[in-house]
């Protein structure tokens, strides 16, 4: 996890957007792998110096495959491309507020 603690994914896919590096879909999709590898890596590193209890975890497993199904969706039949990037616009200024509280 990153200085907010969301590991930064959230960071990725509008630089990739803003830079034009990628169309939006590759956007996301690598921010869906870089998201999946940091999570996979902290998973790991918590397994080599805590225990953990996994049935803790089950309605947290849930509720991302549950919003990644949602998103998925949403994302690819119900709204448009500028409705989804105002979307993603809340989800970042929700990202900076957290990020300002950690700060100060």
């Amino acid at each position: 996890m990153g200085i907010v603690g969301i590991g930064g994914g959230v960071y990725l896919v509008p630089l990739i957007i803003m830079l034009n590096l990628g169309t939006q879909k590759e956007a996301a999709a690598a921010g869906v792998v870089f998201v999946w590898v940091v999570s996979l890596s902290g998973l790991v590193s918590r397994l080599q110096y805590n225990t953990i209890n996994l049935s803790e975890y089950i309605p947290l497993i849930t509720a991302v495959m549950l919003g990644g199904f949602l998103g998925s969706y949403m994302g690819s039949f119900k709204y448009s491309a500028k409705t989804m990037e105002k979307y993603l616009g809340i989800v970042i200024l929700i990202a900076i507020v957290f990020l300002l509280k950690k700060i100060l």
